[in-house]
């Protein structure tokens, strides 16, 4: 799985298309579900779309925690895969943890928020 996520197979369509197909082949990774996007980010360290693919997990999943360990683990699995396998180097493998550590700061007040409310209904 690790080799088809860092090598996709290359389109036929990429004859001659110009800078709108190449831009529009550059952002195709965004037409996927919210867990391929959030590996995809990981993997080639895009933080630009992070804040909103996360809340979109967030939404979805509704405890920040299952975002982080699921989906956000799911692409830190793949790194380390790509990395022992030495198809990722160390610059590239710190560049994933940087969007790693956005993502979690983006949860953080979530999860805090959440903390707040289980020990107010604790007593």
């Amino acid at each position: 799985f690790a080799e088809q996520v860092k090598n996709p197979p290359k389109s036929a369509a990429g004859a001659g298309g110009g800078a709108a197909t190449a831009q529009a082949a550059k952002d195709a990774w965004r037409n996927g579900n919210y867990t391929e996007r959030l590996q995809h980010a990981l993997i080639h360290g895009i933080d630009k779309f992070i804040d909103e693919d996360v809340e979109e997990a967030r939404a979805d999943l509704k405890v920040p925690l299952v975002v982080i360990e699921g989906p956000l683990m799911q692409g830190m699995g793949i790194i380390g895969d790509l990395f022992g396998a030495g198809k990722m180097f160390l610059p590239q493998v710190i560049k994933s943890a940087r969007v790693m550590k956005k993502a979690v700061a983006y949860l953080t007040p979530f999860m805090e928020e959440e903390k707040r409310a289980a020990a107010l209904a604790a007593g």
